[in-house]
């Protein structure tokens, strides 16, 4: 069977599909994921073979090159996160299939799959649930995690680095290390609970913390959900409350990072961890794709 990937130009989304097109790939089925030139380079890092789409349109949403390509090669079914998948495969009479994630709220596709567990979707979900696998690209385990950890670990991930200061100031009741990989802000010290790293790719660190610390990013977010970690987001999100009403994170107030290693948030971060495990494996979702 061909399946066609449509991958938009955002590196959360395109590796939200990998998981599935591995377990196509693995089940024999020919996969190609097809995206913009300038996102190929993203699309070989996963190990899956890529289509260059060679046009002169600004966005894969708008993109005719990717119909062309469709019509040429004639796959049974179209997978993406994108409404331009849900087009071509409308055009070209494949399955159209649509993933769901966190930001994703309705499906207009003969089959959607979703990979936020029921009980942190804000209403109930279009797509059947298909379990989310951590995908963040290849990964190497730096020197500095091959050895055990002498504390309790909290990964610290931030995009604006403007939230250093107000954590840093907040770890005197934090009995535990935080670990990041940032560039900090001239003339901020460095307390003696964080450690400093060239590197902390998630899905090496992740399995080795109790608590993940983040200002937003819903594919961290989702991944220390599948891990197990309770997590605190810095900044307010739908999805970063819907997991503090599940009881496992905080949103909103940096002095929350002192709670994050209590009993009750790890108890409600297990519920969800065992909710992502119990849900349908992707290699039992392309199977039932290709029936």
């Amino acid at each position: 069977m061909r399946v066609l990937l449509a991958a938009p130009s955002a590196t959360a989304r395109l590796h939200t599909l990998v998981p599935l097109a591995w377990a196509l790939r693995t089940a024999g089925h020919d996969v190609k994921i097809a995206g913009r030139p300038g996102f190929v380079e993203d699309i070989l890092r996963t190990g899956c073979v890529a289509v260059e789409l060679e046009d002169g349109d600004a966005e894969l949403t708008e993109s005719a090159a990717l119909a062309e390509f469709a019509r040429l090669w004639r796959p049974a079914v179209v997978v993406s996160n994108a409404a331009a998948g849900i087009a071509v495969a409308r055009e070209v009479e494949a399955k159209a299939v649509r993933v769901l994630g966190p930001e994703d709220a309705e499906a207009t596709a003969d089959h959607a799959l979703d990979v936020v567990p029921p009980s942190l979707r804000e209403n109930s979900s279009p797509g059947d649930p298909l379990r989310h696998v951590p995908y963040f690209g290849p990964v190497e385990v730096p020197t500095w995690l091959r050895r055990k950890a002498r504390r309790t670990r909290i990964l610290l991930s931030l995009t604006d680095p403007s939230w250093y200061e107000p954590v840093f100031a907040a770890l005197s009741e934090v009995d535990a290390e935080l670990v990041c990989a940032a560039e900090l802000p001239a003339g901020l010290a460095l307390p003696q609970k964080v450690k400093l790293v060239d590197s902390a790719p998630p899905a090496a660190v992740l399995p080795t913390c109790a608590a993940v610390v983040h200002d937003g990013d819903e594919s961290l977010a989702l991944a220390a959900v599948a891990y197990g970690l309770p997590q605190l987001s810095l900044t307010e999100s739908a999805f970063g409350a819907r997991v503090t009403a599940a009881g496992a994170g905080i949103s909103g107030a940096v002095e929350g990072i002192s709670r994050l290693t209590e009993e009750t948030l790890r108890a409600g971060a297990d519920a969800l961890r065992a909710e992502v495990a119990a849900l349908p494996a992707p290699r039992a979702v392309a199977a039932a794709l290709a029936s």
